[in-house]
């Protein structure tokens, strides 16, 4: 039995060399798929996209959404919801407009105030830094949206706002983001799927510009 073990000594020393150089080799890609989605999206002046919206949460009906959606440096947005109903959430960096056209209301806040589902896309606009402001990024298990993406999954630290995970799908031959799911405390989880991606056409600011429409109630957030 000794004899044995000691003619599989070496067999096993190259096993375990071998793990060993597998998973340094799927850390390595890991961190430099890290740097190649922060330098690429902190040159990113401005992009537009179709996104597909979903939310589950304990509890509740699933539901989906669909738009166009506009962004621009510095930490600019405009949502334009048309499926199920059409909604307009834009922000100019300071101030958000969410206005709901068939209830003739605008609900007007501060970005700064505001803990909004949608603000974790500033990352698109370089304003977020994966290694600053996540604590551990990993690759995830779960299957990509798009064949032959890569998933990976990331924690953000505790002073940034209340979100556990952040979960990110990237084509691996041009770093372009193409999904984002967003798990939020309790369980809910809101995604966004990108088709028509559009960056760098010089997007005007006014777009990002919102007026009041008449007879519309404003509700402003304290």
């Amino acid at each position: 039995m000794f004899l044995q073990m000691r003619k599989l000594i070496p067999f096993i020393v190259v096993a375990l060399t071998f793990g060993d150089i597998v998973l340094s080799a799927k850390d390595i890609r890991l961190e430099t798929s890290i740097n190649i989605l922060q330098k690429r999206y902190s040159r990113i002046r401005d992009v537009h996209m179709n996104f597909v919206q979903s939310y589950v949460a304990p509890g509740r009906q699933p539901k989906a959404e669909s738009g166009r959606v506009y962004l621009r440096r510095p930490g600019l947005m405009r949502w334009e919801y048309q499926e199920p109903r059409k909604k307009l959430f834009i922000s100019n960096g300071k101030t958000i407009h969410f206005y709901l056209p068939e209830e003739r209301q605008v609900q007007k806040s501060r970005v700064k105030n505001t803990r909004d589902i949608r603000i974790p896309f500033q990352f698109l606009l370089g304003r977020r830094n994966l290694k600053k402001d996540f604590s551990k990024i990993i690759w995830a298990a779960e299957k990509p949206f798009f064949t032959g993406n890569d998933v990976i999954i990331a924690y953000p630290k505790k002073n940034i706002d209340e979100f556990t995970e952040i979960l990110m799908e990237y084509d691996p031959k041009d770093m372009q983001l193409q999904r984002l799911a967003i798990i939020e405390q309790g369980g809910a989880r809101s995604e966004f799927v990108f088709t028509d991606i559009q960056e760098n056409s010089g997007l005007s600011i006014r777009l990002f510009e919102f007026q009041v429409p008449a007879h519309v109630e404003v509700v402003e957030a304290h």
